[in-house]
Formats: structure tokens, sequence, C-alpha cells
């Protein structure tokens, strides 16, 4: 005998369900039976509006409250009331969960959508647009962002423009931020001192943004995670290792699968699950994102080879001041002191390193200049103490500062 369970989308007879309708389907039923759109003040940038979703009888009688096509990695967005993205820049230190908000563009004249985007994004990255757009042709974005705690989840769709990004130390605080992303369409370029890389649909790859850098994006649509560096303590030497590669393996195809999954779920979370759901994302990150040994060397060559050369820059101009130090050179750098120590390995270290750049510098001083005092020059050279420099220099040298000064000007005199 054939029985009819009532639900909310019409009787579903077992043995034969009736065809459920999609996420986009669903949004517009939804739409058209809810009660107008509940305005969304500025000051309150994190809250969500409320999302309706329809409860699907099935079969076993079980109750689910996702619609049956959650596998489309964008469908969870459609239940979500568009928000006028805010005028503001993003605060990148709020680390409290909120539960998902779909921010657009498209409420704002065409003329002004660019320059909204722009100010959103300025404590990020300075944006510009291709030479051949116009500003009055609009600038359309819309993306799911949600706040959970250890990571920022966002998804969407973002037009086509550049964008740079310089981590000068005169900016204050290191960001300590890595952002992950998971191309579905389009295509992003970056450049960073040591690499460039050109992700089309289905790469994946991470950028450090206390790294200098500069790129584009050709109508991007796909995922951008930001992984605060608190979150991932214990594996940021691996993830600084990633950067700037185009990631691959079996791991991250299991890392893809479950970022396009969480987004189908995200909407349906409370700030406490998020937080949750947040805690296993950055730990599913951390196992995932791993080089194999044969890359990791090759990554970890090229790495230091950049680092190397832009901390022998910073020590060779600022050889004088008594504080330079690897700690200062690694927080100056926005780099872990362990990245450095690797950098200088090959060169008896950083401490090592600049000690002998400072006696060469002090010993071509003391050479060519007979009228100044050798403590004046041990302090043009970054040593406090006259008795610490002569000591040091003997060491290197093999003769005090005074005899070597005095071997130049018998031969000079001699020749």
């Amino acid at each position: 005998m054939s029985t009819t369970a009532a639900g909310p989308v019409g009787p579903i007879r077992s043995g034969r369900r009736k065809r459920v309708m999609s996420a986009s389907e669903n949004a517009a039923s939804l739409s058209a039976r809810s009660s107008p759109a509940r305005q969304w003040p500025a000051t309150q940038p994190w809250e969500c509006a409320p999302v309706e979703t329809t409860f699907v009888v099935r079969d076993n009688g079980a109750r689910n409250d996702m619609p049956e096509d959650d596998n489309a990695p964008a469908s969870a967005a459609k239940l979500l009331e568009q928000v006028p993205l805010p005028r503001e820049p993003r605060n990148i230190r709020d680390i409290v969960p909120a539960v998902p908000r779909l921010f657009t563009t498209r409420p704002y004249p065409p003329s002004e959508q660019f320059e909204v985007w722009k100010t959103r994004m300025a404590s990020l990255i300075d944006v510009a647009l291709p030479d051949d757009h116009d500003p009055a042709q609009g600038f359309e974005v819309e993306y799911l962002t949600c706040n959970m705690a250890d990571v920022v989840f966002t998804s969407g769709r973002i037009a086509a423009q550049t964008f740079a990004r310089a981590a000068e130390p005169s900016q204050g605080a290191p960001v300590d931020i890595w952002w992950l992303f998971r191309v579905r369409s389009g295509e992003a370029r970056f450049q960073t001192a040591g690499r460039r890389i050109q992700a089309g649909p289905g790469a994946m790859f991470l950028i450090s943004l206390d790294d200098d850098f500069r790129g584009s994006i050709t109508d991007y649509d796909g995922l951008v995670l930001a992984l605060p560096r608190r979150s991932f303590l214990e594996v940021a030497d691996q993830l600084n290792d990633a950067c700037n590669i185009l990631l691959s393996g079996n791991l991250i195809e299991l890392l893809t699968d479950y970022l396009d999954r969480l987004e189908t779920r995200v909407v349906l979370m409370s700030p406490e699950e998020l937080r949750q759901a947040g805690r296993a994302t950055a730990q599913m990150i951390a196992a995932c994102v791993q080089l194999s040994s044969d890359r990791l060397q090759q990554a970890r060559g090229a790495i230091e080879s950049v680092l190397f050369e832009r901390a022998r820059l910073y020590i060779e101009t600022h050889l004088g001041d008594f504080d330079l130090t690897p700690d200062r050179i690694a927080q100056q750098l926005r780099i872990s002191r362990s990245a450095l120590y690797r950098a200088f390995e090959s060169v008896g270290g950083v401490a090592g390193y600049i000690l002998r750049k400072r006696l060469r510098a002090a010993q071509a001083e003391l050479v060519a200049s007979n009228d100044r005092q050798v403590q004046e020059i041990a302090y043009r050279h970054g040593f406090k103490l006259a008795s610490d420099f002569t000591r040091a220099f003997r060491r290197e040298f093999g003769v005090s500062p005074r005899e070597m000064r005095e071997r130049v000007r018998r031969r000079s005199t001699a020749g």
C-alpha cells in the first residue's frame, strides 16, 4: 500500500521521490514567500541576515536541512540575502566567530562600485582596474564570507583587477596572515621577490601577506581562506615553505573536497559550531598543505636565497646599529627566526655574518684613515667597547687594530 508524507515541498510518496528544488530555486521560492528584506546597518558588519531553508522529508522519514543538490559548491550562498559591501576597510584582527554574509557591490551605482571595493581592501592590498576598464562600466563583486575564528572563509566572484602589497616594516606589527586560494574559474597571477605563479581553474596556492607581491586576476571565482599565524604556530615554517607554489597531490585533492563540502554547511552553523569547524578546518589545512621532500628542498633553496639577499641588504644598511641582532632582522623582514637561521647556515650563521661584515668594514676604514682613533672606528661600526672590538679583530685577522694600521703605514713608507 502506498503511503504519503506531507512536507513543505508537497507530498512525497515512498519508493518514488518528488523532484527536489535546486538551491537557486529554493532561494527564489523562499524570497517570494518571505517578508520584505531587512536593512542591515553598516555599524553591524558581521550580523547575518536570517536564513530560511526547505526541509525535505526523505523516504525514511529523516529530515535534512540542506538542499538535495548540496554538492554544488556555491549553492549554499544562494540562501543568503545580499548585503551591500561596507565602505570601510576590513578589520583583519577580528577573531570573533560570525555567521556568513553575502556581500556585493551591486546595490551601488556602477561608477561607485570599484571605489567601494578599493576602500574595503585598503587594509590588505592596493587594487586597481585593468587599463582597458572604465570605472563607469561598474565593478561587480559578490562573495560569501564567514569568520570561523581560526580561519576566515570567503567564496565568490570578483571582477578583473590588478593588485600589489608592500609589506614595509614601517607599517607596524606583521600582519601574520596567509591567504589560501582555490580557483574555480578565471585566472590568478602572483609575483613575489622569488617566484611567479599563474593559477587557472582547479589550482590551489598560498600567499603570505607579510611578503611583497603584485599580480592580477581575471574574473576570479573561487575560495580565499585567511589563515592567521596564531592558528598555525606549529606548522608556520611548513606553510612559509609552501607559499607561492602551485600545490598538488592526494592531500590537496582531499582538502579541496573538504572545503567545497564545508561551503555548503557554514550557512547553517551557529557561532559555536563555526568556532569548532574553524579549528577542524585549520587542522585539516595544516595536515594537507605539505611538500614532498624533493619539492621541499627545491622550494627551501629558492626561498632561502631570496631571504639571504633581503637580510644581507638590511644588514649592510644598518651595520653600525648596536641593536642589529637576528631577532631584530627577523622582525623587520617579517620572517621567522628559524627561516633566517637556515638562510645563513652556509655562511656560519647570522651573528657571525654580521660580526665579519663589521670587522671588514672597520678594517677598511682603519687602513684608509690614520687620523681616526681606533675607539671611534669601533663605535662607528657597531662596537660599544674598544676592548670587544680589539679581541674580535685579533681573532679574525691575527693582529690587533693598531698593529694592522702600523703594518700598512710601514708598507706605504717603504714603497
